[in-house]
């Protein structure tokens, strides 16, 4: 089990100069999981044959601009998009931080899910990673507070109340 500060992590800015990336774990080209600091608008790059799920962690969200068609990435709500669709982010409410899961579909399935309130989490095969989003949580005597994770999570993870995490998880297709 490993407890991670992805904000250590060193950044990689984008080639179009609008934020930084983080990258957190994976097994490219297959699939991985990073944080991004996104501080202007544009487009986002295309990851052709890939889906991408994309979480806000930090800020007021993002307005996700397919041609005619808005979504909005909201705090601590997933949202899931083809990585072959031409995007480009909209910051209406200022620079956001979010979760990125890319994957490719033909090979493994990726999900990401939110937990919340006082309960404790079971292992599961399949998970890579568990941000903590607001509150703390305790895993093998280990305290987690806001902004860290856990990768390679062997043990149930305790959530205080008012805590809420995302778990990332990936598994083969097969």
């Amino acid at each position: 089990m490993t407890v991670l500060d992805p904000l250590t992590l060193p950044p990689v800015p984008w080639k179009n100069g609008g934020g930084v990336t983080r990258e957190i774990a994976g097994s490219p080209p297959t699939w991985r999981l990073s944080l991004a600091d996104v501080a202007s608008e544009g487009p986002f790059s295309v990851f052709s044959g890939l889906e991408r799920i994309l979480t806000v962690i930090e800020g007021a969200g993002m307005e996700l601009h397919f041609g005619q068609q808005v979504r909005h990435a909201l705090l601590g709500e997933p949202l899931r998009f083809s990585g072959d669709d031409p995007v480009t982010g909209v910051l209406p409410h200022g620079p956001i931080r979010d979760l990125n899961l890319i994957y490719d579909p033909r090979q493994v399935n990726g999900t990401v899910e939110i937990f919340a309130g006082a309960q404790s989490l079971s292992t599961g095969p399949t998970e890579v990673a568990v941000y903590v989003l607001t509150g703390s949580a305790t895993c093998q005597g280990r305290h987690l507070e806001a902004g860290q994770m856990i990768l390679q999570r062997t043990a149930p993870l305790d959530l205080s109340e008012g805590t809420k995490v995302i778990c990332i998880s990936v598994s083969d297709c097969g």
